[in-house]
This record gives structure tokens, C-alpha cells and sequence, in this order.
């Protein structure tokens, strides 16, 4: 039995959820290894042991692995972000496809051959994807910092250039932090509760950008005309200061502030255009949004007799990508500004066959139907948690032909998907998508028949 400070020498079999190293001992003792990735063989000391399983961190690398790839940033072994970024890509896809492939086997209960596997969807871009940012703002040596928090804890690491944002993204937060020094604008501190600035939060959609300022103020940003000024003269279209004056960890609170334009931005996803606000969910990475909703079309299958609901829709873009093959598509949100985003979406897409409804999609579903609306294909793109049982028996009492289901997180998606078998609904295809190179990270689309 393994304990504390051993030293062992093993090979890297595996890549765990964080992008930890998985080695195993002759007797099959599981050690995740910080430092270390698949394809090392590698000198590890014990840092912790459970009955099943431990912990350890790589001493030295005897033979280096041949997924290895050299990583550009030099925040990468502090700030946890990219946790893979240090595997080449095609071993990264490889590996996000084989977590969806284990988790509808161990989980979902699915074996490889019950459902037609799709080659996973490359991401063009690989660096400088991702169009929103949110940057925690901490001190360091005396001057404002804006970055990521380090593995477990809410120390806030600078981070200059992130290669995985957009590069307008990287100048504004940038600008934003040469703000606060010049002004001495106060940051706001966890164990005093004082100070003015928490975040940094910016979105640019290719079409628009948005910078939100989240404060522990009611009142306006010191200087912030400076601040707009600088960020307009940017190409800037939408500023805005989000008030969050809680002890809490969620990032933004429910009050805004306009200091420049309007609390929304315009984006687009093939050929239909939407606006999104401050709070609106968007994907993080536009082109394979697009890849993926095309995937979401293609299981829906939808015809000109077809009724669609779309659950936790959102600002409305499954819906309205959906609606002109339809006869009609209903959008269910439990953010009311979310609906009527979707609502002004539809309207600027000139879609006059969707329709929202804002509430918990338990009742609204419940409520449609007892008006007597009938329901041919569902698709649910929830958050990470998934659905829940309840909801899962509300869709199928509907006895929809289809149903489609959207998930960043195959776990949930997969325990989903084994509640609907045993309600009649059987796993017939499933693509995945990779929304977030360079982390563990995947999307996934599944269609299930009954």
C-alpha cells in the first residue's frame, strides 16, 4: 500500500477531467498526477492516498510523451484553464471523444455498437476562440491585475495574453487594467468586503463587443467617461457597469448600469443574426456553434407539419434556426430577459412561426399542452446539471417522434439519456463537438427515437 511522500516510477495510461495525469500500480492502485500527461513514463511522488485511489505529482519525466505538444502560455501551469493545452490536438479530440464514448457506456449504459458514433467536430480554431471573457480582478506587488484564479484557490494570477481568446478581447481587458492603475480605481476584497471592482466581462460576437464592469458600487465608476472614451476609441459599442454588492461567488448581480450604448450586441450564426444582452447565454465559440446547431437541425429533422419545443432556449437561437424548417417552433426560458430577447431575435430574423414563453419548462410545457398544443420534436439544451426526472417524464408523455438533446456535459447528458430508455426512448446517434480546445471540455448533440 502506497503512502505519503513514496516515490514510484510509472507510465501515464490516461488524462483525468482536469487534465491530470492517470497512472496505475502493478496492483491496480489509481494515482492522478499533477505534471504529468499520457504517454509519460515518469518519476511521481505520493502526496495523498484514499483506499482506491491517490494523488501525486510528477519529479521527473524519464521518457517524454509523444502527444506532447510545447505550450505557448505562461500562465499555463498556474492559472488551470487550458488544462491540456500541453497534448497535441489530434491527441486532445481522441481523448474528448473517448470521455463521451465512457460516459454512454458507464453511465448511460450504451455500448458502441447500439448507436451510430459520429466522428467528433474539429474546431478550425484552435487558439483565439473564444468570444467572451470573464476576467477575475485581484492585486499583485501593489498594481491591479486581471486574470484567472489559481487550481483551488481565488488568487488571481495576471494573464496578459490568453491564447484562447479573441485578441481584441486580450487588448480590452488589457486597457481596462491600465484604467484601474492610472485612476486607482479600489479592487474588491473577499476577506474586507471592500472596494469597487470584482470583474472584468467582455463579449465580442465578430459584429459587436461588450464590456461589463462588475462593481461592488451603486454609484457610477470613478472616471468612467475616461474609461469609455478609451474603450469606444476601441470599437467598444456597449458598456455597461453590473452592480454586485453580495458576498457570494456568482459573478454578476441583477442591477446594470448603462454607461455607453445599449445592454445588448448584435451576433451571428450563419445567416440569421441575433441580439444578446449582458446576461444572455451565447456559445463561447461562434464557428462551432454554427457546426453544432447544423448537428441539432439534421437529428430534428424537422418538416413543414412539424411542431418543435425548444427548452431552455435561451435568447432564442436553436429556435430560430430551427423555425424555417417547421411548422412551427415554441422557445421555453425561465429568464424573462432571455424570452424577450428571443422575442426581438425573431422579430429582427423576420420568423413569424416561433413563439416564447418565459417560466420553468415543467409548467409552461404542462400548461401548452392542456391548451391543447401538440408537440412533434423536442429539443432540450439545458444547463450543465441536465434534466431532471420530472422533466424527462413531462417530454415523454408527449410522445414526440424525436428528441434532440444539447449538452456541454456528457455526464449529465448520458445519465439523461439511460432515464429515457427506460421510458421508451432509445440512443440512435450521437456527435460530438469540440466547443473548447484545449481543456477537457466537449459539447455533444444525441437524437433518441421511441
Amino acid at each position: 500500500m502506497l503512502k505519503k511522500n513514496d516515490v514510484i516510477e510509472l507510465d501515464i495510461l490516461d488524462v483525468g477531467l482536469n487534465g491530470e495525469g492517470i497512472a496505475k500500480t502493478f496492483d491496480g492502485y489509481t494515482l492522478f498526477v499533477n505534471g504529468a500527461t499520457v504517454g509519460d513514463k515518469a518519476v511521481l511522488r505520493v502526496t495523498k492516498t484514499n483506499k482506491t485511489y491517490g494523488f501525486a505529482r510528477c519529479e521527473k519525466i524519464i521518457t517524454k510523451s509523444p502527444f506532447r505538444n510545447d505550450v505557448p502560455c505562461k500562465s499555463f501551469d498556474k492559472c488551470g484553464g487550458c488544462s491540456i493545452m500541453n497534448l497535441k490536438y489530434e491527441k486532445q479530440l481522441e481523448i474528448k471523444k473517448s470521455i463521451v464514448v465512457n460516459n454512454l457506456l458507464k453511465i448511460g449504459g450504451y455500448n458502441e455498437d447500439e448507436y451510430k458514433l459520429n466522428e467528433i467536430v474539429a474546431s478550425e480554431n484552435i487558439n483565439n476562440y473564444r468570444n467572451k471573457a470573464q476576467f477575475p480582478v485581484g492585486m499583485a506587488k501593489n498594481r491591479v491585475v486581471c486574470g484567472f484564479y489559481e487550481p483551488k484557490s481565488h488568487n488571481v494570477v495576471s494573464v496578459e495574453n490568453c491564447f484562447i481568446q479573441d485578441e481584441k478581447i486580450n487588448k480590452i481587458v488589457n486597457l481596462c487594467v491600465k484604467f484601474f492603475n492610472k485612476y486607482k480605481i479600489s479592487v474588491y476584497s473577499e476577506k474586507t468586503k471592500k472596494g469597487i471592482v470584482r470583474n472584468v466581462y467582455v463579449r465580442n460576437t465578430g459584429v459587436g463587443i461588450m464590456v461589463v464592469i462588475v462593481a461592488n458600487s451603486k454609484k457610477k465608476l470613478p472616471y468612467y467617461t475616461e474609461l469609455v472614451s478609451m474603450l469606444v476609441s476601441n470599437g467598444v459599442g456597449s458598456v455597461i457597469q453590473n452592480i454586485n454588492t453580495k458576498d457570494t461567488n456568482v459573478i454578476m448581480g441583477d442591477e446594470n448600469i448603462i454607461l455607453y450604448g445599449e445592454d445588448k450586441i448584435l451576433a451571428k450564426i450563419g445567416d440569421l443574426k441575433f441580439y444578446i444582452s449582458s446576461k444572455s447565454f451565447f456559445q463561447v465559440n461562434t464557428k462551432q456553434t454554427e457546426n453544432l446547431y447544423n448537428i441539432a437541425k439534421e437529428f430534428a429533422n424537422a418538416t413543414k407539419e412539424d411542431t418543435v419545443f425548444d427548452l431552455f432556449c435561451g435568447c432564442g437561437t436553436i429556435s430560430l434556426y430551427l423555425a424555417n424548417e417547421a411548422k412551427k417552433v415554441i422557445g421555453v426560458e425561465i429568464v424573462e430577459d432571455a424570452v424577450k430577447m428571443a422575442e426581438e431575435n425573431a422579430r429582427l430574423n423576420n420568423v413569424e412561426n416561433a413563439n416564447f414563453y418565459a417560466g420553468d419548462c415543467d409548467q409552461i410545457v404542462k400548461k401548452l399542452i392542456d391548451n391543447g398544443e401538440k408537440v412533434d420534436i423536442v429539443v432540450v439544451d439545458p444547463p450543465r446539471k441536465g434534466l431532471t426526472e420530472n422533466l424527462i417524464d413531462m417530454i415523454v408523455s408527449l410522445n414526440p417522434k424525436r428528441i434532440v438533446y444539447v449538452s456541454c456535459n456528457s455526464a449529465t447528458l448520458a445519465r439523461d439519456v439511460k432515464y429515457a430508455k427506460e421510458k421508451g426512448y432509445i440512443l440512435k446517434e450521437a456527435t460530438p463537438v469540440d466547443m473548447f480546445p484545449h481543456t477537457t471540455h466537449c459539447e455533444v448533440a444525441v437524437k433518441l427515437e421511441r
